[in-house]
């Protein structure tokens, strides 16, 4: 991730955080959800790193329908993440996405999928 891509998500200010992650979240106008990571070489080794980037992905990937439309994700890790479990990571993960979804502006939050227009045939 380039410097100036990590500045701009930052910058957005709905940020929160758990023991070892923290989760900034933007809301442009388009209608993508997208995933960031940021995870430097302090947080541990590239096995580490690896790993928490791994569930970081399939976290997102499984649980995107409970996000809002639209809300850019960065996510950033702390020292220590190695020591976490698989499942600690994944819960420290999940309940970041859902303290993100307590931060979307009204109008996210509200939007109409795609997918469940198509369901009320």
């Amino acid at each position: 991730m380039r410097k100036s891509e990590l500045g701009r998500a930052a910058r957005l200010r709905r940020a929160c955080s758990s023991g070892y992650f923290t989760l900034y979240a933007g809301f442009p106008s388009t209608k993508k959800q997208e995933l960031r990571l940021a995870f430097g070489a302090r947080v541990g080794t590239a096995p580490v790193r690896n790993k928490a980037k791994r569930m970081a992905r399939e976290t997102f990937r499984l649980n995107r329908h409970q996000l809002p439309m639209g809300i850019e994700v960065l996510i950033s890790a702390k020292k220590g993440i190695g020591a976490l479990s698989r499942r600690d990571m994944r819960w420290q993960i999940l309940d970041l996405f859902k303290h993100a979804c307590k931060l979307s502006p009204p109008s996210a939050s509200e939007a109409v999928r795609p997918d469940d227009a198509s369901e009320h045939r």
